[in-house]
């Protein structure tokens, strides 16, 4: 164990990986909060990704946040890992161990889960600026209850039944166009997340989890699912990333 690890006062906690990659994780040397030295523990099958760290609390700054996604974005386009959010600090080594041995059965559940894969995200926006008239234009019936509105006519029922049914076209539209992307994408993945919109004009966002080795051929499949879409529809995607949404730890730390 290297002095910086001896004399340190606590440990930040990137990511758990397998103990049959601790050398070549180890190798490649990275960095990572305030520059520290990565340096990865093995305890049985299992290994914890850690630098040195005086603070016991670490505020995300940009420089930390950046710091913290360069390390677990390179460990798992290269080794399978489980992420860790920002901001876990151990106290000590034994903490290290302890964090290791409690929660070694969900640890190795999670890895098996994930294992060789990364994250791909995706989302499909409308382009409407405007898009309760976007739906207005596209349905009679929505057209005929704003005409009465606008015409000062509409009861107070009239405009609640009004936002119902924009409220469900709306979500009908979501679920189909989503569906046009599951069927293409599913075959391609080993899980997909289905994540909550954000935005009025969210159609909608998902999480794929996809082997790290079919990025081209994952990229090729949304470019045609995207032909399936007219000009009235934005989409994009990005990664790969640690896989995040597919990861789910509630760690014993004491």
């Amino acid at each position: 164990m290297s002095t910086e690890i001896e004399t340190a006062t606590g440990f930040y906690v990137y990511a758990f990986l397998r103990a049959c990659d601790q050398q070549a994780v180890s190798s490649a040397k990275l960095h990572g909060i305030e520059d520290a030295e990565v340096t990865v523990i093995a305890r049985g099958d299992l290994a914890i990704a850690i630098s040195p760290i005086v603070a016991k609390k670490i505020r995300p700054q940009r420089k930390f946040l950046a710091a913290h996604q360069e390390v677990v974005t390179y460990i798992s386009k290269r080794w399978s890992m489980l992420p860790v959010s920002f901001g876990l600090i151990a106290d000590n080594t034994e903490q290290v161990d302890h964090i290791l041995d409690s929660n070694k059965i969900i640890l190795n559940e999670q890895i098996d889960r994930v294992d060789s894969h990364v994250e791909m995200t995706l989302s499909l926006k409308w382009t409407a600026e405007n898009i309760p008239q976007y739906f207005v234009d596209r349905y009679s019936d929505l057209a005929e209850a704003r005409a009465i509105i606008v015409a000062g006519n509409a009861t107070r029922d009239d405009q609640i039944e009004m936002g119902r049914m924009f409220e469900k076209l709306l979500n009908q539209e979501r679920a189909t166009h989503t569906d046009k992307f599951l069927q293409v994408l599913q075959p391609l993945t080993k899980e997909i997340e289905v994540q909550p919109i954000r935005q009025e004009s969210d159609v909608m966002r998902l999480a794929c989890l996809i082997h790290r080795d079919s990025e081209e051929v994952f990229s090729q499949a949304v470019y045609a699912a995207a032909e399936l879409f007219s000009d009235e529809f934005a989409i994009s995607f990005n990664g790969p990333w640690p896989p995040y949404s597919f990861v789910k730890l509630a760690l014993s730390m004491e």
